[in-house]
C-alpha cells in the first residue's frame, strides 16, 4: 500500500463532517440531531426524495412475492420464472443436498432478516423524533413510504425461509422459533446519528446482502432454495438502488461530499447485529465457508463505481477520494 492508499485519518473524517455539517452536503442534520438549528435544511433533498420514491415503489410493484408463491405445504414451487409458458413446472425441494456450512448459514442470515422488530422500532424512533423542524418532519414521514415497504419485503425473506427451513425438515418448528426467539431479544441501536452517513451505511449494508445471497446461492445444489435466494437477492438490490439513487440525487452539486462519507462509513463498517447475535464470529465464519465467492470489498467498490458514473454526469471530479479505505477490505 503506497502513500496515495493509505487509509484516511479516522479524526480527520469527523472534523470533515462537524466542517460541513451533518448531512455531508453543507447542511446541518436536522432529523437526527435534536439540537439542530431549526433554519437549517433537510435532508435527504425533497425532490431526490420523491424521484427515488416513486422509481422503488412502481419497482416493487412490478417485483412483487409471496413467500406462498415459493412454498407451498408439499414444499413445491411452480418455477416458471418470468415465462408465464413455463408455469406448469414444478421445482422440489432437494434438501438433502444442503452442507452442513450452508445450513448454518441460512439460519444465520434467517436471524439477521427476523431482527426486524428491533430494526423498524429503531427506525420509527429516529424517524418520527417529534422535536425536529416541521420541514424535517414532513420529509421524515415521506421517508416512511420507503421504509414501510422496505420492512415488508425484509419480513418475506425471513417467513419464506422460516417456512423452508421448516418444511424441508431441515430444522423443526419449535427448535427455530426458539431459537430465533433468542436472537431477537438483543437490542438493535442505529449506529449512526447523522442522516446522510446513515443513509451511505444502509446502501452499503443492502448491497453487501444482495451480494452475498447471489454468492450462496452460486453453491447451492438446491434448486428451490436457489429460487428463493434469487428472490430475495433481487428485492435487496432494489432497496440498495433506493439509497444510491437518493444519496446521489441529494448530493449531485458536491458528489466529492458524499465520497467522503462513504469513506468514512467503509472505515468503520459492520453488518446489522454484528454485536448482538450469539456467537456471531463463528456464525460469520460458517457464512464466509459456505459462499467463499464472496467478498466483502466488493459492495464498497460497486457503491464507488455509482459514484463515478454519477461524476461523469453531473460533471464532478476527484472521486478518488473513496479509494484509500476500501483497500483493507479489498484483501482477501
Amino acid at each position: 500500500m503506497d502513500e496515495r492508499t493509505a487509509p484516511a485519518d479516522k479524526s480527520s473524517a469527523v472534523e470533515e463532517t462537524t466542517r460541513e455539517g451533518g448531512n455531508g452536503n453543507g447542511h446541518a442534520c436536522a432529523g437526527s440531531n435534536p439540537v439542530a438549528p431549526s433554519n437549517m435544511p433537510c435532508f435527504p433533498d425533497p425532490s431526490a426524495l420523491d424521484e427515488a420514491l416513486y422509481d422503488y415503489l412502481r419497482r416493487s410493484d412490478k417485483m412483487g412475492w409471496s413467500p406462498y408463491d415459493l412454498i407451498e405445504h408439499d414444499g413445491v414451487i411452480q418455477a416458471g420464472g418470468d415465462d408465464p409458458a413455463n408455469d406448469h413446472l414444478p421445482l422440489i425441494s432437494r434438501a438433502d443436498r444442503i452442507t452442513e456450512y450452508q445450513l448454518g448459514a441460512l439460519k444465520t442470515v434467517l436471524y439477521v432478516e427476523d431482527h426486524l422488530p428491533g430494526y423498524l422500532s429503531e427506525y420509527l424512533r429516529i424517524m418520527t423524533d417529534p422535536d425536529v423542524p416541521d420541514e424535517q418532519q414532513i420529509v421524515n414521514r415521506k421517508t416512511l413510504r420507503f421504509t414501510f415497504r422496505w420492512v415488508a419485503e425484509e419480513d418475506r425473506h425471513s417467513h419464506v425461509l422460516q417456512q423452508y427451513l421448516v418444511r424441508t425438515g431441515l430444522v423443526s418448528e419449535a427448535e427455530l422459533e426458539a431459537d430465533m426467539l433468542r436472537e431477537r431479544r438483543t437490542a438493535y441501536v442505529f449506529p449512526y446519528h447523522q442522516m446522510a452517513e446513515g443513509f451511505v451505511y444502509l446502501a452499503l449494508q443492502e448491497k453487501a446482502t444482495h451480494l452475498y445471497y447471489r454468492a450462496l446461492a452460486k453453491e447451492l445444489h438446491d434448486p428451490l432454495l436457489k429460487a428463493i435466494l434469487t428472490r430475495m437477492g433481487a428485492d435487496e438490490a432494489s432497496h440498495g438502488a433506493f439509497f444510491y439513487d437518493m444519496l446521489i440525487k441529494s448530493f449531485k452539486g458536491d458528489l466529492d461530499a458524499l465520497s467522503r462519507r462513504i469513506s468514512a462509513v467503509a472505515n468503520d463498517f459492520k453488518m446489522p447485529v454484528q454485536s448482538n447475535l450469539l456467537n456471531y464470529r463463528r456464525q460469520l465464519l460458517g457464512m464466509m465457508r459456505a459462499a467463499p465467492s464472496y467478498k466483502h470489498g466488493d459492495c464498497f467498490a460497486d457503491m464507488m463505481k455509482a459514484v463515478e458514473r454519477a461524476s461523469q454526469r453531473y460533471g464532478s471530479e476527484a472521486m478518488h477520494l473513496i479509494t484509500p479505505d476500501l483497500a483493507p477490505f479489498d484483501k482477501d
